[in-house]
C-alpha cells in the first residue's frame, strides 16, 4: 500500500513537470501589436518605473502610433533607445543621464506630450572592475580575455569597433609589446614589433593612431582599415627625453602633436613635415623641471582648446593653449608640491598634492581625470577643485568594486571611450581595469 501511494506521488510530480514544461516561455518584449486608437488623441498616461539605472527597462502607457521609428523618448536631455510599442504600452531602455530627478517628454511627429505623473529619479553606475589580466601574474599570455595576463600598460587609447570601441595599448617600459583588444570578440592580439613604442594618440575618428617608439625620433601609424597594422610613417623628428606618453590629437585629424624635453612640435600626418611651434625655455613655467624625464603624458582637452601636460618627476601637470592672437601660452595648472607630503585635494594649485601624475583623460564636460601613480588613486580636475574619484591615497592593492573602495596598484595611464567608460593600465597590478563613473 504505502509503495502504490509512492508511485502515485511520482506520477503526480512528473505530470505537474511536464505542464509545467509545456508553459510558454515569457518573453522580455511582448509581440508587436498594433491597439492605437486613431479615433483618440495621442496620450501619455503613466510610465514605470519610476526609478533606476543606466539600460533599465521602462514601460509607457497611454495611446500612440506603434512605429517606434516616429517616437522619441528623453530622460532630461538624454533619449532613451526604444524597443517595441503595440500602440498602448512602449518599451525601451533608460538612457546615462545626470543623477537625481529628470522630466519624461515624448515626441511623436514633432509634437512634445509630458506626463504630470511621471516623475523619474535616476541613480548613476559607479564600479571598477577588471577587464583582462590577473592580479600579480606577469606572464605574457595572448588569446581570450579571460586567459590573457600581461605585465603592465603604459599607454591606452580607445579605438572604433563593431560594437562598442576597442583599444590599442602598449607596454613602453623595459618590455618591447604592442597588442590590439577587441572587446567585440573578446581577444587579444600582439602587433608587429618596431623598437620600444612609447606613445600611442587616436584621432577623433578613432579610425586612425599614432605611435612613436619609447626613444622619439620615428613616427609610425596604424588604421582600422588595415586591421591596426603599423606602418612607419617615414618621418623622424628631433625628439629629446623619453616619449612615454608625449602624443595628441587636437582638431585636425591630419595634425599630431608632440611635447619633447626641448619643446612643442606639431608633426603633419599628410605632407610628412613637422614644426616646431615653441621651445621650453620661451616659458617661466618650464622653469627648474625635468622637461626630459621618462614616464611623461601629455593630453588635448576640446572643451578647454588646450593641451594638458604631466610631469610625474615634479609632481605637477602643465597647461598649454594658444590665446586669441594665435600665440602659445604656458602656466602651471595643478600640483607641483614635493612628493615627501601625504596626498591632498582641494584648489588644484594652493591645496592639492599629487604624487606622480601619469596618465590623463578628458570627458565631455571638460572634467580631467589624472593616474597618480605613486598615491595609487584616480584624482578629476574640474575648475580650480582637485577631488578624489577612486583609489585609496597612499596605500596600493589589488582591490575591484566601487571606486573609492578599490585598491589600485601605480596607475599609469586611462583611456575614455565613446560612452565615457574609463579604462585604466597600472604598472603592477598586471590587470587592464574599467572604471564606469556616470
Amino acid at each position: 500500500m504505502k509503495t502504490n501511494k509512492l508511485n502515485f506521488l511520482f506520477l503526480l510530480l512528473c505530470l505537474l513537470f511536464s505542464a509545467c514544461n509545456s508553459e510558454e516561455e515569457i518573453e522580455k518584449w511582448p509581440e508587436k501589436g498594433d491597439l492605437y486608437d486613431s479615433n483618440k488623441a495621442i496620450a501619455f498616461d503613466a510610465m514605470t518605473p519610476d526609478w533606476g539605472r543606466i539600460n533599465d527597462s521602462f514601460i509607457i502607457k497611454g495611446n500612440f502610433p506603434n512605429d517606434v521609428s516616429k517616437i522619441k523618448v528623453f530622460f532630461g536631455d538624454k533619449e532613451a533607445v526604444l524597443v517595441n510599442c503595440d500602440g498602448r504600452e512602449l518599451f525601451g531602455l533608460i538612457p546615462k543621464q545626470k543623477p537625481g530627478f529628470n522630466k519624461i517628454t515624448m515626441e511623436i511627429n514633432g509634437q512634445t506630450f509630458t506626463c504630470d505623473n511621471a516623475k523619474f529619479k535616476y541613480y548613476q553606475t559607479q564600479s571598477i572592475k577588471t577587464v583582462f589580466g590577473k592580479f600579480d601574474n606577469n606572464q605574457w599570455v595572448e588569446g581570450l580575455l579571460d586567459e590573457v595576463r600581461l605585465e603592465n600598460a603604459s599607454n591606452i587609447v580607445m579605438v572604433a569597433g563593431k560594437k562598442q570601441d576597442n583599444m590599442v595599448f602598449v607596454s613602453g617600459g623595459w618590455i618591447d609589446r604592442t597588442y590590439f583588444v577587441s572587446l567585440d570578440d573578446n581577444m587579444m592580439v600582439r602587433l608587429i614589433n618596431i623598437g620600444y613604442m612609447g606613445s600611442i594618440a587616436v584621432d577623433n575618428t578613432k579610425e586612425k593612431v599614432c605611435i612613436m617608439p619609447r626613444n622619439g625620433g620615428a613616427i609610425y601609424t596604424a588604421t582600422r582599415e588595415e586591421q591596426w597594422t603599423i606602418n612607419s610613417l617615414g618621418l623622424s623628428i628631433p625628439f629629446q627625453g623619453d616619449s612615454q606618453g608625449t602624443l595628441a590629437y587636437a582638431e585636425d585629424n591630419n595634425v599630431v602633436y608632440c611635447m619633447s624635453g626641448d619643446g612643442l612640435y606639431s608633426i603633419n600626418l599628410t605632407d610628412k613635415s613637422y614644426v616646431k611651434e615653441f621651445n621650453v625655455n620661451q616659458f617661466p613655467a618650464f622653469a627648474g623641471l625635468n622637461t626630459g624625464q621618462w614616464r611623461h603624458y601629455f593630453t588635448y582637452s576640446k572643451y578647454d582648446k588646450c593641451f594638458f601636460a604631466s610631469y610625474p618627476d615634479d609632481n605637477g601637470i602643465l597647461k598649454i593653449w594658444k590665446d586669441n592672437s594665435g600665440k602659445w601660452q604656458v602656466e602651471r595648472y595643478a600640483g607641483f608640491k614635493p612628493g615627501w607630503l601625504a596626498s591632498a585635494f582641494g584648489d588644484r594649485l594652493n591645496d592639492a598634492v599629487l604624487k606622480k601624475p601619469c596618465g590623463m583623460a578628458v570627458n565631455s564636460d571638460g572634467e580631467l581625470y589624472v593616474c597618480c601613480r605613486d598615491a595609487h588613486c584616480i584624482v578629476k580636475i574640474k575648475g580650480r577643485l582637485v577631488s578624489l574619484v577612486a583609489g585609496h591615497p597612499d596605500h596600493n592593492g589589488n582591490v575591484n568594486g566601487f571606486p573609492t573602495d578599490a585598491y589600485l596598484n601605480a596607475p599609469l595611464c586611462i583611456a575614455i571611450d565613446s560612452e565615457e567608460n574609463f579604462f585604466i593600465g597600472e604598472d603592477n597590478s598586471r590587470v587592464v581595469r574599467k572604471m564606469t563613473i556616470e
